[in-house]
């Protein structure tokens, strides 16, 4: 098939839906069907635009005043957007929030393109009560859309799924599971022989607790309450790799680290060499990162609200109310071994090879490409017998 997978962001822009459209894409291409990435040109400065990698003119201003992820696309970019859209077999659309994405599905919708839409998170909290509400709105109405169009809806957690058939009133045979994996090839097990070396290559003290967050620098990450937390446990190191308006730097820690923007191979290296990673998010799907730490061997403390994105198998994670006392109770016991299965690190990454792979994943959405399209073909059908 030849498939137009459409996010909003592409690298180095760092979140979850970035990580899952570049991993299925590798994964697609492996199983020999021909992926176009469909993408804004924010951030200035990432790859350039090419025949399978399309960026788009747009602007960032709801991201940069309110950590909304709603690009505005340049009009001049339309009649190539339509064009691709008739040029593919499947669109799979990543976010039903507004921007490129949704240009993308009202696109489709008038070219009746068959497609799916991928939503990996439920409602963010926002600042403004005004605003959350007003998200709700769009983003439901625009399920109802998709599905009014015969569009199925797949989601990364079961309960960003339930929150959409009960707040969309989507039907749920119109919703499917595409679970956030991990690319083997790419993060996997760092051995206890390899860390000390790696400590070293990352100028990290090798007899200093060392914490770990990956992600987008926004509140609904967990940022501000982080902040709490490392300025209670001073002898805890603290390093972050992502970027955005919340940023650590900015709190003058001594024991806050940032990392620079890095390779795949890099990240599996960093996951490798510290003892702990955290996410104490809220508004989250299922984020990619946390597999990511798994495969390499990193356990991971995450708040209430993000393991509700996955619902299943608690003892695996460190799993914490968004309170910081209640965090830092919890490293102190993981910085004093008084939690064993930390130091197991082979059998959590083993856990996380076993539990979740994105070539499965690929392969899921590869069957319901393939019965978006045999519908729409039989759809055309009918239109030509009626026109005749």
């Amino acid at each position: 098939m030849k498939i137009l997978l459409v996010s909003n962001y592409q690298p180095p822009h760092m979140g979850g839906i970035e990580f899952a459209a570049g991993a299925l894409k590798r994964c697609w291409e492996r199983d020999g069907h021909t992926v176009t990435w469909l993408t804004t040109d924010i951030p200035r400065g990432g790859q350039p635009s090419t025949a399978e990698n399309v960026r788009i003119p747009a602007c960032n201003v709801f991201e940069r005043l309110w950590e909304i992820n709603s690009p505005i696309v340049s009009p001049c970019g339309y009649p190539r957007i339509r064009k691709l859209i008739r040029e593919h077999d499947i669109v799979n659309i990543h976010s039903l929030a507004p921007g490129l994405s949704s240009v993308c599905l009202s696109a489709a919708i008038r070219c009746r393109r068959p497609a799916v839409v991928t939503q990996h998170v439920a409602i963010i909290p926002l600042a403004s009560k005004l605003l959350t509400a007003v998200q709700h709105h769009v983003i439901c109405a625009a399920a109802r859309r998709a599905v009014r169009q015969d569009i199925p809806l797949t989601f990364v957690g079961e309960a960003v799924r339930r929150w959409f058939i009960e707040e969309s009133g989507i039907p749920a045979e119109m919703t499917h599971m595409t679970p956030a994996g991990i690319e083997p090839d790419k993060y996997f097990l760092v051995p206890d022989s390899e860390r000390a070396a790696l400590m070293r290559k990352w100028n990290l003290p090798e007899n200093q607790f060392k914490v770990l967050f990956v992600g987008r620098f926004y509140e609904k990450k967990g940022l501000q309450l982080i902040r709490k937390v490392a300025e209670q446990c001073p002898d805890i190191l603290f390093s972050f790799r992502g970027s955005g308006p919340d940023d650590p730097e900015a709190w003058k820690l001594p024991n806050v680290r940032i990392l620079p923007m890095v390779t795949d191979e890099e990240l599996r290296e960093i996951y490798g060499c510290h003892d702990l990673f955290i996410m104490p998010s809220i508004g989250e799907g299922w984020p990619a990162v946390i597999p990511q730490a798994m495969a390499c061997g990193l356990g991971c403390m995450i708040s209430e609200e993000t393991f509700q994105g996955y619902n299943r198998d608690r003892d695996q994670f460190i799993v914490v109310p968004r309170n910081a006392d209640a965090i830092v109770k919890q490293l102190n016991d993981a910085k004093e071994d008084r939690i064993p299965w930390l130091k197991n690190r082979v059998g959590i990454s083993d856990y996380a090879v076993r539990t979740w792979n994105w070539q499965q994943t690929a392969r899921i959405y590869s069957e319901i490409f393939e019965r978006q399209v045999q519908n729409a073909g039989r759809s055309d059908g009918r239109q030509a017998d009626l026109h005749e």
